[in-house]
């Protein structure tokens, strides 16, 4: 902030929107608060860093610049060009929380985006560094907002980004980052897919260490200077990790050094060997050794809501995937698992090519349960009609993947996975993913 006297305006009263103010209150600024939700219950949490007559609900317009010399705007928000464009033509100052921790943070920042894969990616780099006799903590997009992680002195923070959060930030400093995979999503608010690949690319601004998925032809490699790659394919050098199979099994790869089996560790799936693969070679990028790394790697558990093996049920596995939001998510969950999948999809579509579906949805997908409010557009697009159920709900998914997982057990001796990986929104019924998995949990459970 540049002093005392001028007035903050924070745009959006969510997690980070609170997470500003208690930084604000804390540095004695002066601010107040919009929010564009008429309805939003004050809390307890709220009031002790607001005072309520500061806290403004409802629509507001650009009618509020001249009242203040700063804003501070929450990923959650979607501001109107307008609103943007005379924000500048005043010069006044705009920013994310982002922002203001890039100017007080004094300990090691390792930033992770991308489509798919960050928030594993992260959890993993914080579990393996704590394990490694380092105070570490994971926030941002995930876990602690980013101004909350100034508090804790860590050595070293690792920074989930979304695009929400990458917008409108200015700069990234941080000594290695990685955007771990760029396929579409989120063009209701970015517009196009080329402004959704060039907001990804504003965390490679400012990074010591860039790290490059060498795979991804979405990732602009040639626009930055970088020596450390990962992939899902065999690398060729000591900066490349990769996947190898040997004798029908997968190995984790660098160089030419064979590292772990697929077997070695608890992760289901190609698509997370690719995720350790981003891990180790971050961290290698970093100097720590290699072996070190490993024994950590091999403790790493699943993270809930994504590929979350939650109940065994005899010969049935019960996965929840409900963090595959979109067409790409959803198919990497299918190919990750061997045969009889009974896929729940549904929610609320996206502007997604819903067609790949089909490409993916082979003999091993036995059964399609779909439900929700995107249920008959799904059920237009799947070419293998005949192995579609539609219902209203996730209850009534599970009600009928049951019965269709009991067949399957009377007349086959196999493993049978019932896999929620929606492919869609939860917004149609839910608040959030996570709320989502819980309640397919439930279901499954009660």
């Amino acid at each position: 902030m540049k002093n005392n006297a001028s007035r903050t305006a924070i745009i959006g009263l969510g997690k980070t929107g609170i997470s500003v103010a208690k930084y604000l209150k804390n540095n004695n600024l002066n601010f107040d608060v919009y929010d564009t939700r008429k309805n939003l219950f004050i809390t307890n949490e709220i009031t002790k860093y607001i005072n309520i007559e500061n806290i403004f609900l409802g629509n507001f317009n650009k009618d509020i610049i001249k009242n203040y010399e700063n804003f501070i705007v929450s990923p959650g928000i979607k501001l109107k060009k307008e609103f943007i464009n005379e924000i500048l033509k005043k010069n006044k100052n705009i920013e994310t929380d982002i922002d203001i921790y890039n100017k007080d943070n004094s300990c090691k920042t390792i930033c992770i985006t991308g489509s798919n894969g960050k928030t594993t990616v992260t959890s993993m780099l914080e579990h393996v560094l704590v394990g490694l006799g380092k105070k570490a903590m994971a926030g941002g997009n995930i876990g602690l907002p980013a101004l909350e992680l100034l508090n804790e002195n860590n050595e070293y923070n690792i920074l989930e980004l979304s695009s929400f959060q990458l917008e409108m930030t200015k700069k990234i400093n941080c000594i290695a980052a990685t955007i771990t995979n760029i396929t579409p999503d989120h063009l209701d608010r970015h517009g196009t897919f080329e402004n959704y690949i060039k907001i990804k690319h504003k965390i490679f601004n400012d990074t010591k260490n860039i790290i490059i998925n060498r795979e991804d032809e979405n990732i602009l490699k040639d626009n930055f200077n970088y020596r450390f790659t990962f992939g899902g394919n065999k690398p060729k050098n000591n900066n490349e990790f990769g996947i190898s199979k040997k004798k029908g099994k997968r190995y984790i790869f660098h160089g030419n050094k064979k590292l772990l089996s697929e077997d070695q560790i608890k992760l289901i799936g190609g698509h997370n060997l690719i995720n350790i693969c981003t891990c180790l070679c971050i961290l290698y990028s970093l100097k720590f050794e290699v072996n070190d790394i490993l024994d950590q790697i091999k403790s790493f558990l699943p993270i809930e809501h994504r590929m979350e093996n939650f109940y065994n049920n005899g010969k049935v596995r019960w996965i929840n995937d409900s963090k595959a939001t979109n067409i790409d998510s959803t198919m990497s969950a299918i190919n990750s698992l061997e045969e009889n999948i009974i896929l729940i999809l549904g929610g609320r579509t996206k502007e997604d090519n819903y067609n790949k579906l089909n490409k993916v949805i082979t003999n091993k997908v036995c059964k399609i349960i779909i439900y929700g409010e995107s249920r008959n557009t799904l059920e237009k697009i799947i070419k293998d009609k005949y192995k579609v159920s539609k219902v209203v709900n996730i209850k009534d998914a599970v009600f009928e993947a049951k019965q269709i997982a009991q067949k399957i057990m009377d007349n086959q001796n196999c493993i049978t996975y019932v896999l929620l990986s929606p492919a869609c929104s939860s917004y149609d019924m839910f608040e959030s993913y996570e709320e989502r998995g819980l309640y397919f949990k439930k279901c499954v459970i009660d």
